[in-house]
């Protein structure tokens, strides 16, 4: 038996296999892509949740700072707050020049010390005395109002950053002392 001549072949299986390379060529690339966006996407999210723990535990610690808080405590006065190191600051309202507080770059934010490595800077907090609240629905009703009936209301602010200064979490809390 003699081989078929070369001349006859038209070259179907190197179209066929070139066309193949080329589709594998586009599904790994498109397959590296993805995974690349998908790795930043959960950097992200690790970043954010990073970030709100940390102002969590800022929260936590102005909570217990205001929980604490003697009747006679000095607020600075959220419109003029120059001076203050307390992170203590009377209510802000939205006719303050520097409505709401947590925006203003002149505000006193007070440092949680953290053991977390992970963050780029220390969670921070500031406390806003807010007005005061009655103890429960019955004192208030009294005449004249008994000791301990009007409680103080604080609204606690916090910020924490996550593993860059990309991520920022701000969260507050209104706490009325017991």
């Amino acid at each position: 038996m003699q081989p078929k001549p070369f001349g006859k072949n038209t070259g179907a299986a190197l179209i066929t296999c070139l066309m193949l390379l080329v589709v594998m060529t586009l599904l790994g690339v498109s397959a590296i892509t993805t995974s690349t966006m998908e790795e930043k996407m959960a950097g992200n999210v690790r970043n954010k949740h990073i970030s709100f723990h940390a102002a969590e535990t800022a929260l936590r610690a102005g909570e217990a700072i205001a929980a604490n808080l003697p009747a006679d405590t000095v607020f600075t006065d959220a419109t003029n707050p120059t001076g203050t190191t307390t992170g203590l600051y009377s209510r802000s309202n939205a006719l303050d020049a520097n409505y709401p507080l947590w925006e203003d770059a002149n505000a006193a934010w007070q440092d949680v010390a953290t053991s977390d490595s992970l963050v780029v800077q220390d969670p921070q907090y500031i406390i806003e005395s807010y007005s005061n609240a009655p103890r429960d629905n019955d004192c208030i009703l009294e005449v004249p109002l008994p000791a301990g009936c009007m409680l103080p209301v604080y609204r606690i602010t916090a910020r924490g950053w996550g593993i860059n200064t990309n991520g920022i979490s701000i969260i507050q809390s209104t706490y009325k002392q017991l």
